[in-house]
């Protein structure tokens, strides 16, 4: 845990922790740390410039221009002069840091209660010969310590304290060391990681694909203009407008799946997930070279991700989540460990490396169908969302909008085919959900790690005497698909209650 303070201690434990000396950054750690610093307070300023859209030509007045800039600089001397004073120790069973400038902070983390260590290379401290550590608690934010502008004999110091502390004794490798007796559980080659990126579009991408295209015609409109009446005289001709609005669709499909592929290999490129027996560690990366350690006791929950487009390729993606709980709002940026690209063939045998409970044919779990009046209730909202659509456009487009009718046999089908591939499972040891047809998820929850169960019935839900049960864990939930409202009330009394039992198994 971390506090901003700590209780009086008695003169001979303040005696005893005094013995050990404070440990500062490397000298070199200002300089690495100029960048990342200078990025957050852009991004700070960047609202003070916004007046300039509305001054016209005459722009923002000097003497607001010579305060931002001092601002600026005062924002970027304090941050410096705080990584350069940063002094951090391991003493008994914590970590202990200091920092600030005119605001002192000091803060304790218990050894014991580290969920997972990560290594971060960015490009500049690669330069430098620096890496950055962060432990990570169940306190969930941001990472609870985050020590940038470590040498590398520093950093494997400082894990191996925090891990002797624990009782655990094994070596410590950076990004880029590897050693004789690991064992490789999976890789990621240049091609899976372009395959899983092309597969992976979402709003993200779309933002950062429109936001260049407008900024190139807003900047090069000039010069794109001339050479388009040009060469494209063809499409422009009466009858072709199809023939260049598909031209243009492709070209940003294209540009869709150009950045999501690089997005991909920026982030994953060399991954490597290897066993180390009490551990399980994960490198990859590009610029920013990031090693993550999860130890094997601290897993909670592991889902396997499984989009159609990817299962017809023969591939998924495996999240593992410890109590270490991150704030991403997409469920592979809260996880802790991401595998992108494991062949269909291969997940069973992963899946055991994570929960040794598991089957060896994770397809083939005894799983229990949501309650067949969901199915009623799913194709109701499936049908008010389509109308909802389906009228105005009609209303505004005429017979091209009275096309959108047509959302009302898909919606009725998409929630048929979801409603169909949903399946729960409870043993002594594990509750198992799968839901979804066309982004299926199955998510595998430890019941030991079980913090809160809870069933809940909406309007509809009421009416048809059926509920849906949620379960929490530290910093995630999972919700199991429909069940009869008594089913509900049984399983709320049942999960919080069982512990596992030494060799349980699931059946078959």
């Amino acid at each position: 845990m971390s506090s901003e303070g700590q209780p009086a201690v008695s003169g001979q434990a303040l005696s005893s922790t005094e013995e050990v000396p404070w440990k500062r950054l490397s000298a070199k750690a200002p300089v690495a740390a100029l960048v990342p610093i200078s990025t957050v307070i852009g991004r700070m300023l960047l609202t003070a410039l916004l007046p300039t859209y509305f001054a016209g030509e005459r722009g923002l007045p000097v003497i607001l221009w010579i305060i931002v800039s001092v601002i600026a600089l005062v924002m970027l001397a304090a941050g410096l002069y705080e990584v350069a004073t940063l002094s951090y120790r391991v003493v008994g069973a914590q970590l202990e840091i200091r920092s600030g400038v005119l605001t002192r902070s000091s803060r304790f983390i218990e050894a014991a209660r580290v969920q997972n260590t990560e290594v971060l290379q960015p490009f500049v401290s690669k330069l430098l010969g620096l890496v950055e550590v962060k432990v990570e608690t169940a306190s969930g934010g941001k990472a609870d310590g985050h020590l940038q502008g470590l040498t590398p004999e520093d950093a494997q110091a400082l894990i191996q304290a925090l891990q002797a502390v624990r009782g655990e004794a094994s070596r410590v490798l950076l990004p880029g060391e590897s050693s004789a007796d690991e064992r490789v559980l999976s890789e990621a080659r240049l091609g899976d990681l372009l395959l899983y990126g092309a597969t992976a579009l979402g709003v993200g991408v779309l933002a950062v694909v429109l936001s260049a295209l407008h900024e190139i015609t807003e900047t090069f409109h000039k010069l794109l203009l001339p050479w388009m009446e040009k060469h494209w005289e063809l499409m422009a001709a009466p009858g072709m407008g199809w023939l260049a609005a598909t031209v243009a669709a492709l070209a940003g499909l294209f540009g869709l799946w150009l950045v999501s592929g690089a997005r991909a290999v920026l982030r994953f490129h060399g991954f490597r997930l290897v066993d180390t027996g009490t551990h399980l560690r994960a490198v990859g990366g590009l610029i920013t070279r990031r090693q993550v350690t999860v130890r094997r006791a601290r897993i909670q929950q592991v889902v396997l991700d499984e989009p159609f487009l990817r299962r017809m390729l023969g591939f998924g993606s495996v999240e593992v989540e410890t109590a270490g709980v991150r704030t991403g709002k997409e469920s592979s940026e809260r996880a802790e460990l991401l595998v992108p690209v494991v062949p269909t063939t291969r997940m069973p045998e992963l899946l055991r490396e994570f929960v040794p409970d598991l089957p060896a044919d994770i397809d083939a779990l005894p799983l229990r169908p949501a309650h067949l009046k969901a199915l009623l209730r799913a194709r109701i909202r499936a049908v008010v969302l389509s109308v909802l659509v389906a009228a105005p456009a009609t209303w505004f487009w005429g017979a091209w909008g009275a096309l959108a009718w047509g959302l009302v046999p898909v919606q009725l089908l998409s929630a048929w085919f979801d409603w169909r591939f949903q399946g729960w499972l409870v043993t002594d040891t594990l509750v198992v959900v799968r839901q979804g047809f066309w982004r299926r998820r199955t998510t595998v929850v430890q019941r030991a790690r079980i913090q809160s169960v809870r069933a809940r019935q909406g309007p509809l839900e009421r009416g048809y005497g059926i509920g849906h049960v949620r379960i929490d864990v530290a910093g995630s939930q999972v919700v199991l698909p429909s069940v009869g409202w008594e089913e509900a009330q049984s399983l709320i009394d049942q999960l919080p209650g069982r512990r596992p039992s030494r060799g349980a198994r699931l059946p078959g």
